[in-house]
């Protein structure tokens, strides 16, 4: 059977030019050199060097035989030192997901960028709703994910963090005349309005923060005839089909013909969650952190302005 020593005995000795050289690079006696080749060659059932003359030539199974081996060593060696690498945590692919109500914006993606070049990883990003996320970081298919509360999945298995908070808006369609002048709304004002966006039955996230809201002040939501929980609401509200509450983040992705009220409500604040699974995972941990001194960093920043 061939071994990596005789692959690299029969490498060595190519390149070097001679037996000779070839042996004295490997610290190997010439005739021990020459008797693993001899005893390779036997085994293998056909000459590798043409020995009829005294500088070193390799047969034409010799040869095809000596760039396989080189190519084979060389991946070889390449796949050792990837492995080595993804062990240290580089060139390790993490899977982060968002909700779709949560916004990749610019901010975000310069965070992602910078934790790939300082810990050599890449990433890739879904769009998962906050419930299945929670399911996708216990089964393993994502390391990190983005997702906004409430939520009807219990938090306590996995590690969570809050990462910030913004304030609601309105979103309305510009060209409807009932709120040319407005620039803020109660949530009460909304009562007879039609809505774009209604909660799931069995989901969280922003269509049930928001019917929430309406139910505190002491009304459901009016579904409009065409509704959607996607950014596609937004272009619902364009057509003035009915009206949404959505975060601030989504004045990033307003089409042209909305605009955002404020909410004069105390409780108009959204939070925005960090999961991942538990254990030990150094470069998740890491990652984590970073994200997490970011935005503390902006918000001292805003603070101190």
């Amino acid at each position: 059977m061939l071994t990596f020593k005789q692959c690299n005995y029969l490498i060595s000795i190519v390149e070097e030019g001679s037996f000779n050289a070839a042996s004295e690079k490997l610290f190997i006696a010439q005739s021990a050199l020459s008797r693993q080749i001899k005893n390779l060659e036997d085994e293998i059932g056909f000459c590798i060097f043409d020995r009829s003359e005294k500088k070193i030539k390799l047969t034409p199974a010799g040869l095809v035989l000596y760039k396989s081996l080189k190519n084979h060593l060389e991946n070889f060696n390449n796949s050792i030192e990837l492995a080595k690498r993804i062990s240290q945590g580089e060139d390790r692919s993490i899977k982060i997901s968002h909700s779709s109500s949560i916004i990749f914006d610019q901010k975000k993606l310069q965070i992602l960028d910078e934790l790939c070049r300082k810990y050599k990883i890449n990433i890739e990003i879904n769009t998962i709703s906050s419930e299945d996320q929670i399911e996708a970081i216990l089964s393993g298919n994502i390391d990190i994910g983005f997702i906004r509360p409430p939520i009807h999945h219990n938090l306590d298995e996995i590690a969570s963090i809050s990462l910030y908070e913004a304030p609601l808006y309105v979103a309305v369609s510009a060209s409807n005349q009932n709120f040319r002048d407005k620039t803020s709304v109660y949530i009460r004002d909304l009562k007879e309005l039609e809505f774009v966006s209604t909660p799931h039955s069995e989901r969280g996230g922003l269509s049930y923060l928001a019917s929430n809201l309406c139910l505190s002040n002491g009304f459901s939501q009016k579904k409009s005839r065409i509704t959607s929980r996607k950014l596609s609401q937004l272009d619902l509200v364009a057509k003035d089909f009915g009206v949404c509450i959505v975060p601030e983040e989504f004045v990033s992705v307003l089409p042209q013909n909305v605009k955002l009220l404020s909410i004069n409500d105390k409780n108009n604040q959204s939070e925005v969650k960090l999961i991942w699974k538990k254990g030990n995972d150094l470069i998740i941990k890491n990652c984590i952190q970073a994200i997490q001194d970011s935005y503390i960093s902006d918000f001292k920043s805003s603070e101190n302005c």
